[in-house]
């Protein structure tokens, strides 16, 4: 998130921050799809919880599921970070 919005020279010191501006520059405008934000969903509630939760416990299938989300989510700002680079060939 914060190689794209470091496009736009947005920075934030908070992952709230971080967030927050990158839904609303690129989720919300349509540049990037929806499903993203509900992959930071789930990444961020297992964020949380294994940071604050001295008794947070995930499952391997949770774990799988969230792993093959990161690697999605990768995946689509890899191709978009791409076809910007492109563009300004």
């Amino acid at each position: 998130m914060r190689a794209v919005l470091a496009l736009d020279n947005i920075d934030s010191k908070k992952h709230s921050g971080i967030i927050a501006e990158f839904r609303k520059n690129y989720i919300k405008t349509k540049i990037l799809p929806r499903e993203l934000s509900v992959i930071i969903d789930g990444l961020v509630e297992v964020r949380q919880g294994s940071d604050y939760d001295d008794f947070y416990l995930i499952s391997k299938n949770e774990v799988k599921e969230q792993l093959q989300n990161a690697e999605n989510f990768v995946n689509v700002i890899e191709q978009y970070l791409l076809s910007i680079y492109q563009e300004n060939e």
